[in-house]
């Protein structure tokens, strides 16, 4: 990880030092759309299901996202011969979680799993499930190489290299427990809602790239399709349990350490160059 942030912080330098040797600079912003890929994109499994002793599992590598939004803004300059320029961008990413599926099967485990809870003295009556969002922050440098078909048309390729800031959804579980009489029938005048589990992850830096095609039009309006590449994260986080809800739990507030998630993604952007 030392290595990477090194070759990126070069990277920086050296985009810096270029810039200050030419001038004519070129601004881009841009809106983005952004499609999951892999991992990333992947939904529940066999492997998401809820654990007695450590809450709800959502599955190893599985990234739940959905199609999302972002905006962002590139700086360009000229550099060595005619149509390569140097370029430093940074854009926030933000995705959507498929929420459904997985409190779909959350609420089959409980109702099929009610042996623990009729013991306890109580059954479960209801499960919702809250997920943030995914957030992605690429602080990228590298080439832009544009072919001018004529003055109102270009078409481009880019390649870039940097570092991914990404942070998980959190995730928060409310659960309704009803305790039951000497009947074992449901007393559902006393339901009681607690949040069973509620789940926060901190930012993770790794390394990523990105590579694309795009064109602009009349040197102003920029339509762009890229691939992003951001590695897979290793999340740190902490995650509080309800005794009540899972009474086999070992601790009530767990640290998450080195949780990885891959995170992969198709762009398509369109923007407006200013200074060209």
């Amino acid at each position: 990880m030392k290595i990477k942030l090194i070759f990126v912080i070069l990277l920086l330098l050296l985009s810096s030092f270029l810039f200050a040797q030419q001038g004519e600079l070129s601004l881009h912003f841009f809106g983005s759309a952004s499609l999951p890929q892999g991992d990333f994109g992947k939904d529940i499994t066999s492997s998401t299901t809820v654990s007695r002793s450590f809450g709800f599992d959502i599955g190893d590598k599985i990234g739940l996202a959905q199609t999302g939004f972002g905006a962002g803004a590139e700086l360009m300059a000229p550099v060595w011969f005619d149509g390569l320029q140097w370029i430093i961008s940074s854009r926030v990413l933000i995705n959507g979680v498929n929420g459904e599926d997985v409190q779909s099967k959350f609420r089959s485990q409980f109702v099929a799993d009610t042996v623990i809870y009729k013991y306890e003295g109580r059954v479960v009556d209801g499960v919702d499930i809250e997920l943030g969002n995914w957030i992605n922050i690429p602080v990228m440098t590298g080439f832009r190489y544009d072919h001018h078909f004529s003055h109102k048309y270009t078409l481009y390729g880019i390649v870039q290299a940097g570092m991914n800031i990404a942070k998980p959804p959190s995730r928060k579980a409310t659960v309704g427990l009803v305790p039951l009489d000497e009947n074992k029938e449901a007393i559902t005048s006393e339901k009681e809602t607690v949040v069973a589990e509620d789940t926060h992850f901190k930012f993770a830096r790794d390394f990523g790239f990105e590579a694309g095609l795009g064109f602009v039009f009349n040197q102003k309006y920029n339509l762009g399709f890229r691939y992003l590449f951001l590695s897979t994260p290793r999340f740190d986080g902490n995650r509080t349990l309800d005794v009540k809800t899972f009474p086999e739990i070992f601790k009530l507030e767990n640290e998450i350490v080195g949780e990885e998630r891959s995170v992969s993604m198709f762009v398509v952007t369109f923007g407006i160059q200013l200074f060209q």
